[in-house]
């Protein structure tokens, strides 16, 4: 007796029936899951960014950035003697970029340490090529406002080989620990973007709002999923069960002859 004959002849009429029924129960579940999860995306809250404070009460100069990452703030100071960095390869609404950083030296009343210190302001953006330096001059007083965004790694990309604007140097990224080489210490460790931008550089976009996802839809759909990975499970075990018909045993057959006898 061969394995197969061992084990049962395939009942294909029920096999299929089952895949039939459970291909239906997936795709329902599947189909339910999906809109719930749409759902979820479109009826989440919008979220609005926190009205701007003071910057001393969300960071201090040296701290750890941390929560402070995207908060409104304001400062006021004055531009710091020290050459901006202009970071090249860079892209706004699919414009080849230049921004502008430079030093603002915000005085020790504001800064919450009793010491002045120094905060990186991403002023603007010019089109790549387009070689223009600061429009304002150093020692000029400035109220901006603007969102705290985390620094970049230092990379060692290339630079233009042309000569940068006056009071200006080139650099590959936004990076605190490079501008902390030649700016005077100590540093903020996020960069403020400014809102306000300037005659020759133009302000990157304001912070935008947030969506928060509707987590209601968001559970259902993932117990839509649950039922229908369920249905299968149930199914391929009771095709694994039933989906054979039982083998004859000599016990079978002699009941058999026994009944016509």
């Amino acid at each position: 007796m061969t394995r197969e004959d061992t084990r049962g002849a395939i009942l294909w009429g029920r096999v299929i029936a089952a895949v039939l029924v459970v291909a239906l129960a997936v795709g329902v579940c599947g189909a339910l899951g999906w809109w719930q999860w749409t759902r979820a995306s479109t009826t989440g809250r919008t979220v609005l960014p926190d009205p701007a404070v003071a910057l001393a009460e969300v960071l201090e100069p040296a701290q750890a950035a941390g929560v402070a990452i995207g908060r409104q703030v304001t400062v006021t100071g004055t531009w710091a003697d020290q050459d901006a960095a202009v970071v090249t390869g860079r892209e706004v609404d699919g414009v080849a970029a230049e921004m502008l950083v430079r030093a603002l030296t915000v005085p020790a009343a504001e800064t919450g340490t009793g010491e002045e210190a120094t905060l990186a302001v991403v002023v603007g953006w010019r089109p790549e090529g387009d070689v223009a330096g600061p429009d304002d001059a150093p020692g000029t007083e400035v109220a901006l406002e603007g969102y705290l965004r985390a620094p970049e790694a230092s990379t060692a990309s290339s630079l233009p080989q042309e000569d940068p604007a006056d009071g200006t140097f080139w650099a590959s990224a936004m990076a605190t620990s490079e501008l902390a080489q030649v700016w005077p210490a100590p540093m903020y460790s996020a960069l403020l973007v400014s809102y306000h931008g300037s005659e020759s550089w133009t302000a990157l976009e304001p912070l935008p709002p947030t969506t928060e996802i509707n987590f209601r839809s968001a559970a259902y759909a993932i117990e839509w999923w649950l039922f229908g990975g369920f249905a299968l499970f149930i199914t391929v075990r009771w095709i694994r069960d039933n989906g054979r018909a039982r083998p004859e045993t000599p016990d079978d057959a002699q009941a058999t002859g026994e009944d016509h006898a």
